[in-house]
């Protein structure tokens, strides 16, 4: 009811059209492996159709089988009541001699052979969404004139069209073979003239009587280019090879506040105050970054002289005196020429061409050694892994931030060796040994990770560049640069695993404007909360900044802009609890002048002739009710916060100045007496904290206030004509509230 698939019966060539919106259609898409220097397509192939249900679903399939003593078959599969497609592909080698496999596409399509794609519209090339080595993801916005755009990206290449709006996806739903590569090219006026799948195997052997079964490639149009992308990362979850895991944290991290001075006294000092002000709203760990380890190096993970009680220790007194779980930073793959484990076994290392450990890089870091990666399909190197993971597990570590693990697959090993693919699945090892050897318990962020492979496996994965220390003389790029990967991999969050951004400096250094941006960032793009500064030392107004980004966890975010612009700025969060239903809008700007952004209510989801109140957080001001859309002026390198709630007929909260999402997670209840004219609620923090609720009344109403003042009469400051604030403290985690009103009659 989707789709409509014309298979060739004599050489496989396929079509598709999309029934309805949003028009589009692959035409002439061919398929080819390559073995023994040889390129292999179906020719006069037998073939079948028959039902079959998968983890993405049920359908119909036609499978396609040629070849003699190495044949192939190719799988393609259509879905009831879905608009995708997927393709897949077998090699089994009948002979008895072992062959050399070469690239391979599931997706062949070239306009010289009669090839195009077509969806939306063919007047402008197409915005996209693009991934680098399936780890940094970015957009690429409409380019009015434009005549023609390549695309290349690796995972998932996704394309949207504006007039009409379509989007159509082509992505790997996994990554166990080799890595996944996209690649199209679109004119105006002709539409796609070439689309690829492919996955580089070359060197992979196959020996006599054994069979590759190749990753999946996915292939859908939707009218909505966003739900496109959305629907492309369930299909990659429903095939994970274990449970999606995604739970927040709320982490300190040592490295921006100590780099390699850390150690087991500053860690218990910092842990004191995440205690006091962080722990009640949903902080657990204290990780430990680079510097905690032998020698300030890679290689050996046993913790320095500045940890004189051992890890164990340190894992106690933080779960007995505050209630906080241990966390590492950890390279595991990554072995300094300095360490014992090199010294011990330079077997175990990536060799180059000549068979020697393969120098990866130099350390930047004092001592400065060069470092090497180790070679995890080698069983020996693997056990290491995995037992260093076990270890520190026994020893009380549950959190582990993994970095340069994806060096494991790096160019200068491709370089050195032909064979591309045991690069790729040098990684896959290493990845999955650190998962069985830290454990099923335990947080595993990867830094850096293609997607695919850290689906099912890790808690959580980044992009993007070091956030680096805040405050360093204006210069936001490396922010810039995190902004467009999360706003880009949006569609990752959750569904893969938790989509993060590295560990968030906000100190003194920074003015207020810079610490707001890299709050909001952290925070409207649905990440862990992870602050790295000195806590000792941060003043009150930055405490107070943090404590508004907790607890972890908020609903998801979607770029309004992701098509428009290069970096995208206007991040919408729908906000619904059992107590109230509101959007939320981060505007955003990067640039070093004055720029306008504009929320269409539409995009909302509110009704045209809807009015709604529009309140900031970061400047707590009410800017007013709109009708349609609402403009702004940001300042430079600024951020502003908007809650956006539906008028009512009576009185009601428009926002709060407890968290950014303005009473996603503090209002817990809310109320209105028509009878009696009340409006009443319940919100909940941590003990100490002040808190802020701002009301907007309608000009029916007004604050009832006894006179004299009564305990029972209105506990509000007014702060506009139509705008009141209600000041409270917590005196215990939750605090109930009843405002009484005035109603006068609307007749003269």
């Amino acid at each position: 009811k989707k789709v409509f698939v014309r298979i060739s019966a004599k050489n496989g060539l396929w079509d598709v059209a999309w029934l309805g919106p949003p028009n589009a259609a692959v035409e002439h898409a061919d398929f080819a492996l390559e073995w023994d220097n040889i390129i292999k397509q179906l020719q006069s192939p037998r073939w079948e159709i028959k039902p079959f249900t998968d983890k993405c679903g049920s359908g119909e399939e036609v499978r396609q089988s040629s070849g003699g003593d190495v044949s192939f078959t190719r799988a393609l599969r259509v879905y009831d009541g879905r608009p995708a497609l997927t393709v897949t592909a077998t090699i089994t080698n009948k002979s008895h001699r072992t062959i050399s496999l070469g690239t391979t596409r599931l997706v062949n399509l070239y306009q010289s052979a009669g090839g195009s794609v077509h969806f939306g519209s063919d007047e402008e090339v197409p915005a996209a969404v693009y991934g680098i080595s399936g780890a940094h993801w970015y957009s690429k916005p409409w380019q009015p004139g434009k005549s023609e755009e390549n695309y290349t990206s690796a995972g998932l290449l996704a394309l949207a069209s504006r007039k009409p709006p379509a989007g159509f996806v082509i992505g790997f739903l996994s990554a166990r073979q080799a890595r996944p590569d996209l690649s199209a090219r679109f004119h105006t006026g002709a539409g796609g003239t070439q689309l690829l799948a492919h996955q580089p195997l070359l060197g992979r052997k196959l020996g006599p009587n054994e069979t590759l079964e190749l990753d999946p490639v996915y292939v859908s149009a939707e009218d909505n280019p966003f739900a496109a992308m959305e629907h492309y990362a369930d299909s990659v979850a429903a095939r994970a090879p274990a449970p999606i895991r995604n739970k927040p944290n709320g982490i300190w991290c040592s490295w921006y506040a100590h780099r390699m001075n850390v150690s087991e006294d500053l860690v218990l000092a910092n842990a004191a105050v995440a205690a006091k002000y962080f722990e009640p709203l949903g902080f657990d760990i204290i990780q430990l970054d680079h510097g905690w380890q032998r020698g300030d190096v890679t290689g050996d993970w046993v913790p320095n002289e500045r940890f004189p009680h051992g890890l164990k220790w340190l894992a106690n007194e933080l779960k007995s005196r505050y209630g906080f779980r241990l966390g590492l930073w950890i390279a595991p793959t990554d072995v300094a020429e300095t360490s014992q484990t090199f010294q011990k076994h330079p077997e175990w290392m990536l060799k180059d061409a000549s068979g020697k450990p393969l120098v990866n890089w130099r350390w930047y870091w004092k001592p400065n050694p060069n470092c090497y990666e180790l070679d995890a399909s080698n069983p020996a190197a693997r056990n290491y892994i995995q037992g260093t993971f076990a270890r520190l597990t026994r020893e009380g570590a549950s959190y582990y931030k993994i970095d340069f693990i994806a060096a494991s697959a790096g160019e200068q090993f491709v370089q050195a060796d032909p064979n591309v693919t045991r690069g790729w699945g040098v990684f896959q090892n290493a990845v999955e040994a650190v998962r069985r050897g830290a454990g099923p318990n335990a947080t595993i962020r990867y830094c850096q990770v293609p997607s695919l492979l850290a689906t099912g496996v890790g808690d959580a994965a980044y992009g993007g560049s070091d956030t680096s220390d805040a405050g360093l003389n204006g210069n936001i790029s490396v922010l810039r640069e995190n902004a467009q990967h999360l706003a880009a991999s949006y569609w990752a969050n959750e569904r893969l695993y938790r989509r993060e951004v590295c560990d968030m400096s906000v100190r003194m250094q920074a003015d207020v404007e810079e610490a707001r941006l890299r709050l909001a960032i952290m925070t409207l793009a649905g990440c862990s909360i992870s602050f790295s500064d000195e806590l000792q030392h941060l003043p009150p107004s930055r405490i107070r900044m943090m404590q508004a980004c907790l607890p972890p966890g908020n609903p998801p975010m979607q770029p309004l802009d992701l098509f428009e612009r290069d970096i995208p700025s206007v991040w919408h969060v729908h906000c619904r609890n059992g107590a109230d239903e509101w959007n939320v809008v981060g505007l955003f700007n990067f640039e070093n002048k004055p720029e306008q952004r504009t929320v269409d209510f539409a995009s909302l989801g509110l009704k045209p002739n809807a009015d709604a109140a529009v309140f900031e957080f970061w400047e707590q001001k009410f800017l007013g009710v709109h009708r349609g859309k609402f403009t702004l002026t940001l300042p430079p390198q600024t951020s502003r916060i908007l809650s956006i709630r539906r008028l009512t007929d009576h009185p009601q909260i428009i926002g709060t100045n407890l968290h950014l999402l303005q009473g996603y997670h503090e209002l817990k209840s809310l109320h209105w007496d028509a009878v009696a004219n009340a409006l009443s609620g319940e919100v909940e923090r941590m003990p100490g904290i002040a808190g802020t609720l701002f009301i907007y009344i309608p000009p029916d109403y007004s604050p009832h206030f006894d006179f004299p003042l009564t305990a029972s009469s209105a506990h509000l400051t007014r702060i506009t004509e139509r705008v009141w604030a209600h000041e409270f403290q917590f005196k215990q985690s939750r605090y109930s509230w009843t405002i009484p009103f005035d109603r006068h009659s609307s007749q003269p």
